[in-house]
């Protein structure tokens, strides 16, 4: 039995299946062009990225844990997630100029939504 909260292997399911997708996307948006292959990588990882950051702070505690810390932990695993997804996009924005086009700046945050979908949508899909 493990020694963390029911779920934490679930969740980390959830966001290497969130990895595997985002490479997908990524390889899809190579049959258009480098630039939007860059943007489906970028908004996927943003993604990826802060919902990784989330489940290993969520699920740090172990079983047994008051609850008062273990709902610390989910506060410092949303507020994490927060954080590293505004200063990812802001990286993003300005390592790479061509997301300045306001194009491929859609295509990274529709990428970064459809990446967050999959760890929604990764509960359903698994019963």
């Amino acid at each position: 039995m493990s020694r963390y909260l029911k779920g934490r292997d679930f969740a980390l399911q959830a966001v290497l299946a969130q990895w595997c997708f985002t490479l997908v996307l990524g390889a899809a948006g190579l049959a258009a062009n480098n630039q939007i292959a860059i943007s489906l990588l970028c908004g996927g990882i943003i993604s990826t990225a802060a919902n990784g950051w989330l489940v290993l702070m969520a699920f740090r505690p172990p079983l047994g844990a008051p609850a008062q810390k273990i709902l610390a932990s989910f506060y410092v695993g949303a507020l994490g997630k927060f954080i590293i997804t505004a200063l990812l996009f802001l990286l993003a924005f300005k390592q790479f100029a061509f997301l300045t086009n306001a194009f491929h700046a859609a295509v990274m945050i529709l990428a970064y939504v459809i990446v967050q979908a999959v760890a929604w949508m990764y509960p359903l899909v698994r019963r």
